[in-house]
């Protein structure tokens, strides 16, 4: 029977078949394979001068699938002796370690096939057991986690006008946080470390002397004093952004703030009315439907402070679209200050001395447009990953999965 066809499909070109069986209950293919060579060297002098020993027994080794069905190679376990040292050795092959049961192929496999599902998932869909399956995909993971890190921070430091973002991601909201460092600009994620605070962003610039030879014109992050210093000392010559979507976040709590006031005051239906649609007063005017923008405009009616904070909230949205450069910008955000002045709220003023504290930092948005809303996207992807996980306590596995899966796509457009 001629197998020379399967021969090239299983791409191992140190062996070739020498017989095949199937088992239709098991769905498992058995490729019983030979040595294309005759003899190997020695492994202990180099010598050619080797004979034969006789086969001891035959080795069962797991390759990829073919079409679906279970591969399993039945290996000759063939004993040499070297002539000249007189050693005596087992045939090695390179597609298979020593006293192995699955070749690299299909530990890579593994790997591959473990990207965004658990491990118990991997182990029955693969047919292999748990330790082993989560054994092989740590491994291949690791190797994976190096190479694309070392690629995502070398493209980064060689690209021309870089904008990071830095941002935080909750393990555990309000007690436990990791920081992360994208390349905004090339959509990767560079790095990830434990903690918020100065000392862990302190400790990981010591640690880290990549980051060095990063020279960003531009960083974007929310308003937490911390990020500002430590990009300030560790980037000292790039432009500080407020990520736009945390800023319009103050705005839009200062109006919901003036909607809880005016609702108490309303009639029953008035006040059911407003409190059920009150998540359409958060979003655009413009993103609304038909509908939706009519609700909206019945709730304004009834309170002319509801109506005025809700409308200020809107202009703050039109300035970040319809500023054309920083100097307008500047000009514009004064008349909106003047706007929420005018409203007489505690937490209008609150907002708007928010906005005047970071000011510069805000006003950057119009210098290099660049927001951290991939970042927050990615967040969601690491929130998944910690449920599959379920909050791992090995933290080199967890950083491990979180930069290879979150790179997935960017490695793939490179390769």
């Amino acid at each position: 029977m001629y197998f020379h066809y399967i021969n090239k499909w299983i791409q191992l070109p140190e062996v070739e078949i020498k017989n095949m069986t199937f088992d239709d209950n098991q769905h498992t293919v058995y490729l019983r394979v030979a040595p294309v060579q005759k003899v190997q060297p020695c492994p202990y002098c180099g010598s050619d001068d080797v004979h034969r020993d006789g086969v001891c027994y035959p080795r069962h080794i797991r390759h990829l699938p073919l079409v679906s069905w279970k591969t399993i190679l039945q290996v000759p376990s063939v004993n040499q002796k070297c002539q000249q040292c007189t050693g005596h050795f087992v045939w090695q092959y390179g597609f298979a370690p020593p006293k192995k049961q699955y070749t690299k192929a299909f530990q890579e496999h593994l790997t591959e096939q473990g990207q965004g599902i658990p491990v118990q998932a991997l182990s029955h869909f693969q047919g292999v057991p748990y330790t082993t399956a989560e054994r092989y995909f740590k491994q291949g993971l690791q190797v994976e986690r190096e190479h694309t890190q070392m690629t995502c921070i070398q493209d980064a430091i060689d690209r021309e006008q870089l904008v990071l973002g830095i941002d935080d991601v909750a393990i555990r909201k309000g007690h436990t946080y990791n920081t992360g460092i994208h390349d905004l600009k090339g959509g990767s994620m560079l790095d990830i470390f434990p903690g918020r605070k100065k000392e862990d962003l302190q400790a990981f610039r010591e640690n880290h002397s990549y980051l060095h030879a990063l020279n960003p014109v531009a960083v974007v992050m929310d308003l937490s004093y911390t990020y500002h210093r430590f990009i300030q000392e560790t980037f000292p010559q790039a432009i500080r952004i407020a990520d736009r979507f945390h800023v319009n976040r103050y705005v839009t709590d200062a109006m919901h703030e003036v909607r809880k006031e005016v609702q108490k005051n309303l009639p029953r239906h008035a006040k059911k009315q407003l409190k059920r649609n009150h998540r359409l007063l958060k979003r655009r005017y413009e993103d609304l439907s038909t509908p939706d923008q009519a609700t909206v405009q019945r709730l304004l009616t009834y309170d002319q402070q509801l109506k005025a904070a809700y409308r200020w909230k809107e202009a703050f949205i039109d300035w970040y679209d319809r500023s054309a450069n920083a100097d307008q910008a500047k000009n514009t955000l004064e008349h909106w200050y003047q706007q929420g002045h005018h409203i007489q709220h505690k937490a209008v003023e609150s907002a708007i001395q928010t906005i005047q504290n970071w000011e510069t930092d805000i006003i950057n948005y119009h210098r290099l447009r660049f927001t951290n809303a991939v970042v927050e996207g990615r967040h969601n992807k690491l929130k998944a990953i910690q449920r599959r996980h379920y909050f791992t306590r090995n933290r080199t596995v967890y950083d491990n999965r979180i930069l290879v899966e979150c790179n997935w796509n960017y490695m793939q457009g490179i390769a």
